[in-house]
């Protein structure tokens, strides 16, 4: 199953947007159209450890595609 996660990475001084098509292990069938919100939040948690303290993710908006 495919997520479009928006987010913007926040710094003392200025912000940019930023937007990545992720990929997660899921049934092959689905009917339901909710994102896979643990696995975009863990997937948030491993790319904020990357960035420096002063900088910060959030999560603008994510999209099961």
């Amino acid at each position: 199953m495919k997520v479009l996660v928006n987010y913007v990475i926040q710094d003392v001084i200025y912000h940019s947007h930023h937007s990545e098509t992720l990929e997660f292990e899921g049934p092959p069938y689905s009917c339901n159209s909710d994102p896979p919100v643990y696995d975009v939040m863990k997937w948030v948690d491993e790319k904020q450890n990357t960035l420096s303290q002063e900088r910060k993710i959030v999560i603008l908006s994510m999209y099961k595609i």
